[in-house]
């Protein structure tokens, strides 16, 4: 994965919690703004950043100098690793929330996979194996409709709970990029 994969990699992860327009910018000269989302009436300005060691405050620098470029109101740092604690101060005084860990996943490979199981019952019913295909097709609608249903029911109750919500510079998590 390079940089300009993270980038879709954030936009996706910011997709899933909550934040509409998501655009990559996709722009060499970016002003340091690699996505531009907005949640909530805000637009923010987010820069991203696929490091292989902890990122530091020229990563806030840049996003929070973008930030008029783009006509934002927050901005956001997303890496795949953490933050140094130069940083974290400086994006703590800035108001700039810093997302950590945040890495791929992985939907791709699982929808591929669930594709080729389909797949194998398909052939088993080509193949004349009837009884047993359709049995196994049954049963695999029947678990995927009911694991969908969990996941609907999970993310309804974690809605409900506020644990999705828009969170402060000063509730920031320090391990964990994923209190978004």
């Amino acid at each position: 994965m390079n940089g300009k994969d993270y980038e879709k990699v954030a936009a996706g992860y910011l997709r899933s919690h909550g934040f509409r327009r998501v655009k990559i910018t996709g722009r060499s000269a970016d002003y340091g703004v690699d996505i531009v989302a907005t949640k909530r009436r805000h637009r923010y300005a987010v820069q991203c950043k696929f490091y292989s060691k902890p990122v530091g405050v020229a990563a806030v620098q840049q996003v929070v100098g973008g930030m008029a470029y783009y006509n934002c109101d927050k901005a956001m740092v997303i890496t795949n690793n953490t933050f140094t604690r130069q940083a974290r101060e400086l994006a703590r005084m800035d108001e700039v929330t810093l997302l950590e860990n945040i890495k791929s996943s992985g939907r791709l490979r699982r929808t591929l996979l669930m594709v080729l199981y389909y797949l194998l019952w398909v052939l088993l019913l080509i193949m004349g194996y009837t009884a047993v295909a359709l049995t196994g097709i049954a049963v695999s609608l029947a678990v995927t409709v009911f694991i969908l249903y969990l996941r609907h029911c999970a993310v309804r109750n974690i809605r409900s709970s506020g644990s999705l919500e828009e969170i402060s510079p000063h509730q920031q998590t320090e391990s964990t990029g994923s209190r978004i």
